[in-house]
């Protein structure tokens, strides 16, 4: 189990796309994001990208849509040998904090129960389900309200 000491978060740029875009085929092949989407992930202001990184190394991740205080979750991942030690509930209370968002939307795979662990433990409720969303299996929508 790798250990949390020596981390710390930073804004990822357009300078960052080849380390995102390794950390995402390594780790997530089964979840395409195009190179024109994850530069736009990057790139344009209504997105806003963090990393969280041990030493050097990119070891999660998450993409958020911001709207005011309301942002949606595109993408969050976290490194197989850094799962289940706070990294995606580290970048996502981080973002709320630093933003102060009121409200944050995510969909997650209803077969996905490590992540609607995760989220649920972080005060997200489920709002409703979307059919056939991600790969073609129901999704649940969920919100926290701060």
């Amino acid at each position: 189990m790798a250990s949390l000491q020596n981390t710390r978060i930073r804004k990822l740029t357009k300078a960052d796309f080849i380390i995102l875009k390794m950390f995402h085929v390594k780790h997530f092949q089964n979840y395409e994001i195009s190179d024109r989407s994850l530069m736009a992930y990057l790139s344009q202001s209504q997105y806003q990208t963090y990393g969280m990184f041990h030493v050097k190394h990119l070891i999660g991740y998450v993409i958020f849509l911001s709207c005011g205080y309301d942002a949606d979750i595109v993408y969050i991942g976290t490194a197989p040998a850094y799962r289940r030690q706070g990294v995606a509930s580290t970048l996502i209370n981080n973002f709320i904090e630093k933003y102060n968002i009121s409200q944050i939307f995510l969909e997650v795979s209803i077969k996905n129960a490590q992540a609607i662990h995760l989220y649920k433990s972080l005060g997200f409720e489920v709002l409703s389900i979307r059919k056939k969303y991600l790969h073609n299996i129901d999704s649940y929508v969920m919100i926290k309200k701060n």
